[in-house]
């Protein structure tokens, strides 16, 4: 059975750390170790930069089930901005892909997503 946590946050660079410090409490409800919560972080801060400044508020949604974490970062106005627009958004991205099992840009949301390694 799926969990779901929403946030919204007014859209400013200083609730980035809001966002990262609910998404590592929200992954460590499923076990996630040290270092895969860190990637989680890093990957949130990333999609939040990215859109940063698009519109006064970000919805924040993490769907978790027993052995995954999905995150949706949605913002009403990404699908304004051009996807990987420069080097900046196109290192962004490598971040993202790098971190994340799976990262997709959509119309008007970052999905990201993480499943827990079986070892």
């Amino acid at each position: 059975m799926s969990k779901i946590y929403k946030l919204t946050i007014e859209n400013i660079s200083e609730n980035i750390s809001l966002v990262r410090l609910n998404s590592s409490f929200i992954a460590s409800r499923i076990n996630f170790n040290v270092e895969e919560i860190e990637d989680i972080k890093v990957s949130v801060s990333e999609a939040m930069n990215y859109q940063l400044n698009l519109s006064k508020t970000t919805e924040v949604e993490f769907i978790l089930s027993d052995n995954k974490i999905e995150i949706n970062v949605i913002n009403e106005n990404i699908r304004d901005k051009e996807i990987v627009d420069n080097s900046s958004d196109e290192f962004a991205k490598m971040i993202l892909e790098s971190l994340m099992d799976e990262v997709l840009f959509e119309e008007n949301k970052i999905y990201l997503s993480k499943s827990l390694k079986v070892n």
